[in-house]
């Protein structure tokens, strides 16, 4: 049971079905999804809460480990927000909230709130039916790359079953053999956010594989075999009728248009199933990882934004 704030509880496994009766009002934000919740909870840190019917985390950063405040919902939000950003200075935080909805701020008051957007966390927003064909003029170079690959490579695509020890074994050891390339790859010119996202992406991707077997049934894991050997995968669930979330996915990019083969795949998977539209998170404002993102033609972005109270002058 989530309590009610100002009392916070630590994230649980048992969280989940709480937590989604107030995600699934929404689109899916996926700062907010239970299961990225729980897999970036890296070091037990997360605390949620429930404020005037609204959604309450208490997240660290992703990259800096420095935590703050944020909420989804949309009942009563200057209230909450005020709440929120006075419990932040109480606590010796920048007096701000952050990874806050569009859908939240809606009916923000602008005459006492600064609103600021955070790119680097806009969610990517992808039409599934777009990417399964790649029709479009945007997409032309991916179909080339798709084409190319399917020329040269011999394949078998499968859904994996990610409560098998064994099939979990061959992807830790593609994350294993992908980091080691990025970080050979890593040298001065590259910041030192780039490596410590490797980090805790890996740690990330091990405390997701631990969850029980029955909330790993409920995901796909779309992989691809090229001569008998797992070169990528793409890890997706689907989150509501119109749309499905990529948590983690990796290809072993020796192979030339390997990545643009699995997005498509995993796709068509998913128009398959009925489903409109692919959120592919966000880009932290990693530039190689923005550039593989906007290398797709984008249906829209869920937005997300900071904000504080005017007279506080942070933004």
């Amino acid at each position: 049971m989530i309590p009610e704030f100002p009392k916070f509880k630590k994230l649980e496994l048992s969280d989940k079905e709480d937590i989604e009766k107030f995600t699934c009002k929404f689109p899916p934000y996926s700062d907010f999804s239970f299961i990225s919740m729980w897999s970036w909870d890296i070091k037990n840190e997360m605390q949620v809460s429930q404020l005037n019917n609204n959604l309450v985390v208490r997240f660290t950063d992703y990259l800096t480990g420095k935590p703050f405040y944020s909420f989804l919902g949309n009942n009563k939000i200057n209230e909450t927000a005020e709440a929120l950003i006075n419990l932040s200075k109480k606590e010796g935080l920048k007096p701000e909230l952050k990874l806050v909805p569009e859908d939240s701020i809606r009916n923000l008051d602008k005459k006492k709130f600064t609103t600021k957007e955070e790119n680097d966390h806009f969610d990517y927003i992808y039409s599934t039916e777009g990417i399964s064909s790649y029709g479009s003029p945007r997409n032309k170079k991916n179909r080339q790359l798709v084409r190319y690959f399917n020329k040269m490579h011999k394949f078998e695509i499968h859904n994996l079953d990610l409560t098998d020890a064994k099939k979990q074994r061959l992807l830790l050891d593609l994350i294993e053999l992908w980091t080691k390339n990025k970080k050979d790859k890593v040298g001065l010119a590259e910041d030192y956010t780039e490596l410590e996202d490797l980090r805790n992406e890996s740690v990330a991707f091990k405390r997701f594989l631990s969850v029980p077997d029955y909330f790993l049934k409920s995901l796909i894991c779309l992989s691809l075999f090229i001569d008998g050997d797992l070169s990528g995968f793409i890890i997706g669930e689907k989150i509501s009728k119109d749309y499905c979330l990529a948590h983690f996915g990796k290809a072993d990019i020796k192979y030339k248009g390997i990545s643009q083969f699995l997005m498509q795949q995993n796709a068509k998977f998913f128009w398959d199933l009925g489903v409109i539209y692919h959120n592919d998170e966000q880009d932290l404002g990693l530039q190689k990882l923005r550039f593989s993102k906007n290398s797709y033609e984008l249906a829209h972005f869920l937005k997300k934004y900071t904000i504080a109270l005017i007279d506080d002058s942070v933004i």
